[in-house]
């Protein structure tokens, strides 16, 4: 091993580029000489370059030449994707974007997470080797299930769990006797971690979509087994191993009541997991508030129910959830305002929404005085006014008691109506409406009556889940601004 460390490490960097097209090429010879069906073609690619990247911590001093590559073959798959070149990697069942996916996860782990290479490696491992496994039993299995978008099955998603705890189990262990760490980890604690983290790396390929799972895998799996570790570090893992259980009974209940879909019920546990690992309980407090809040009010509307999908909770707590991953490694000021003014507008906003709903009076598009059909994209009333005022410093007063951090009540109250006004704003102006070709009814849905609708405004990437990451986006950065003003 050292006499290939000693070799120029641009050099490593062409030949392990060559060897991933050799690997390619062998792919596309084997499927064309030996007929072999795309799906299995592809499997062997995904392993055999994975297997390669696994190497490349241990190859590689510095992470220069690992993003170079990986952002060369984001480039290139992207082109041999749209070129439908390559059958052997891209020909699929289905359309998927995984070869996009798979270096774009490379790039993100190795530009923020160079320094933790076992991290790194066992995650891409588990992409690499239990990823294929569940879909080889998955494919064994008739009855499937749709936890989103994608079917799965049970014995898939067994055979993912069992082999992801085996590499987190074995593979702790020889990682840690290769790099020479003092540091141990008791057998109880080694097993915790190896099924906590291979539980987290299941449930993400449970909701993977198109390939997501070659970049969900690898990051879940990665922040789930480092959460865990921190948290040992610090005596905390009592408190982790306790909200665990806790969330799984609480997205348990929320997905019986039909609040939350499947879906939405695995991205609150695996959002929940990572915001609680980031700062324990002060840190899911706010969270909590607006889960419940908001159901509380959603159920006792008149209006049909409906149930929040993933895609839902990533577009109300995805961005808090970014920034409570960067308090996981950077204890900031920063990385606190923004997280508690994005919930803070994802609550101002729900609030808004809920509340306003009881209201006699027909609302109004905003900067206007044209009355509207309630639920309207863009439109406010005055009690849904009133009611994002209420939710947004309700969140500013459990921020300033919880953390005693000076100068934020102003700062976050301030983003969360922002985000809210924002929202209506973009929901006015940019949001796509459609309109059924079948009934005639407006929407905001790009599907209606099973077919898809016309649409007759806004903009098509601006729809209901962008709006909201948007607020929540304003109010982090309208936060911000304004707790730099007041804390001068």
């Amino acid at each position: 091993m050292n006499s290939i460390l000693a070799v120029n490490q641009w050099t490593l960097f062409v030949i392990i580029f060559v060897s991933i097209f050799i690997v390619l090429g062998l792919a596309e010879f084997i499927r064309n000489y030996f007929k072999r069906p795309p799906e299995s073609t592809r499997k062997f690619v995904h392993i055999f370059i994975g297997l390669i990247i696994c190497f490349c911590p241990i190859i590689f001093k510095v992470n220069y030449q690992i993003i170079a590559l990986s952002s060369l073959f984001i480039v290139i798959n992207t082109y041999l994707l749209l070129s439908k070149k390559f059958k052997s990697m891209n020909a699929t069942s289905r359309k998927s974007y995984g070869t996009i996916y798979f270096p774009f996860s490379v790039l993100i782990l190795s530009f923020f997470w160079w320094d933790k290479p076992i991290s790194f490696i066992l995650s891409i491992l588990v992409l690499t080797l239990a990823d294929p496994i569940a879909a080889i039993f998955g494919s064994q299995q008739n009855y499937k299930f749709t936890p989103w978008i994608d079917k799965k099955s049970i014995r898939g998603s067994s055979a993912m769990f069992t082999s992801s705890f085996f590499i987190i189990l074995l593979g702790t262990d020889l990682l840690l006797k290769y790099y020479g760490s003092n540091y141990s980890i008791p057998i109880p604690v080694l097993l915790g971690l190896a099924i906590f983290t291979a539980f987290s790396a299941t449930l993400s390929e449970l909701v993977s979509y198109r390939g997501s799972d070659n970049l969900s895998i690898p990051i879940i799996t990665f922040l789930s087994y480092e959460i865990y570790l921190i948290n040992f570090t610090h005596g905390n893992l009592t408190n982790l191993i306790l909200w665990t259980f806790l969330s799984i009974i609480i997205f348990t209940i929320a997905y019986k009541q039909k609040s939350l879909s499947l879906s939405g019920a695995i991205g609150g546990y695996l959002v929940g997991i990572i915001i609680f690992g980031s700062g324990g309980w002060n840190w899911i407090i706010p969270l909590i508030f607006f889960f419940i809040s908001s159901s509380i009010l959603s159920h006792f509307n008149r209006k049909e129910k409906s149930q929040r999908n993933l895609l839902q909770i990533l577009s109300n707590g995805g961005l808090a959830t970014i920034f409570a991953v960067e308090n996981i490694f950077i204890k900031s000021s920063f990385s606190l305002i923004f997280y508690l003014s994005a919930i803070a507008a994802a609550t101002a906003d729900t609030w808004g929404t809920e509340v306003g709903f009881h209201s006699r009076s027909k609302p109004k598009l905003i900067f206007s005085k044209k009355l509207v059909p309630k639920g309207t994209s863009g439109s406010i009333t005055l009690l849904g006014t009133i009611g994002s005022i209420i939710g947004a410093i309700l969140i500013a007063v459990l921020g300033q008691i919880i953390f005693s951090h000076k100068n934020i009540f102003l700062p976050i109250a301030i983003a969360g109506i922002s985000g809210s006004i924002f929202d209506s704003f973009l929901g006015r102006f940019f949001q796509a409406k459609y309109l059924c070709k079948e009934c005639s009814e407006h929407s905001e849905d790009n599907n209606h009556c099973d077919l898809p609708a016309l649409r007759i405004s806004g903009l098509k990437i601006i729809d209901n889940n962008m709006v909201n990451f948007l607020n929540t986006l304003c109010g982090g950065i309208m936060g911000y601004f304004f707790w730099t003003i007041v804390s001068q």
